[in-house]
């Protein structure tokens, strides 16, 4: 997948008819675009299985019967259509305290200067020994491709003084807004800037009557985190199929050590 697409998979037009009728043929057709895949040693896809009102979810049935494994990847959907004070009502009452503690201390301002994200973002990571596994260099061209569209913003929290204390980058289709990518300043004591961040993006999502996808749950503490939001858990499918000398190198790698390392033609 495009180092900034979380989700993929096909777009398969099914026509009109029963539901038994658009499954069959979502299936057929999606096998059909299978047989069509060009020769690879490693296929990795994530799909959201609620496009297509539901109907994505037989793709997983289709590439299982191609000899694909089908794997979960979990996420929070918040149905921000709900009016603003419900959806402030039915967050945790520790998620309210944080972002009313937070609304005190920060303000949330757009940033229209991309670079400003992707400098902001690298150094968070540094700050944490860590390095960017996304070309940041593309996101000054990412953002402005969204932003020409309509569909996509930086939000900043920052302090009194205009320092950001932490940013994300929201985008969004007709049909939901996606948490895309977050960073918080490590050197800065923090006061539920995330938090702050995570509820204007829902009031964002509010005004434009969208669902707000909290974008991949990798573990259980922050699942306990973002539950706190109201939202409900939601699975997407990770669709995988390794050639024989992908398997083989990965097989070898566990052997020596090498953890979840991966080989890439």
């Amino acid at each position: 997948m495009p180092p900034f697409t979380h989700m993929l998979g096909p777009y398969v037009d099914c026509g009109e008819g029963k539901y038994q009728t658009l499954l069959k043929t979502r299936i057929k057709r999606t096998q059909q675009l299978v047989e069509k895949l060009p020769k690879f040693d490693y296929f990795f896809q994530i799909f959201d299985p609620l496009c297509d009102t539901n109907l994505a979810l037989a793709d997983g049935l289709a590439f299982q019967e191609c000899g694909f494994r089908i794997g979960t990847q979990y996420s929070f959907h918040i149905d921000c259509r709900n009016n603003i004070e419900t959806l402030f009502r039915e967050m945790h009452l520790k998620s309210r305290q944080h972002v009313r503690l937070a609304e005190k201390v920060y303000r949330v301002i757009s940033i229209t200067d991309p670079q400003l994200f992707a400098d902001f973002y690298s150094r968070s990571l540094k700050a944490k020994g860590l390095d960017s596994n996304i070309p940041l260099d593309r996101f000054p061209h990412l953002y402005s491709e969204c932003h020409a569209r309509g569909c996509g913003e930086v939000l900043a929290a920052v302090d009194a003084n205009g320092a950001p204390i932490a940013m994300t980058f929201l985008v969004w289709d007709g049909r939901a807004m996606y948490y895309l990518l977050s960073a918080r300043s490590p050197e800065i004591a923090d006061k539920g800037s995330v938090n702050l961040l995570i509820w204007s993006a829902m009031k964002k999502a509010n005004e434009l009557g969208l669902i707000f996808d909290l974008d991949g749950v990798s573990t259980a503490g922050t699942a306990q985190f973002l539950a706190g939001f109201g939202g409900e858990l939601k699975t997407r499918m990770i669709v995988t199929r390794a050639g024989p000398l992908y398997a083989t190198l990965q097989h070898f790698g566990r052997m020596v050590g090498f953890g979840n390392t991966s080989f890439y033609s």
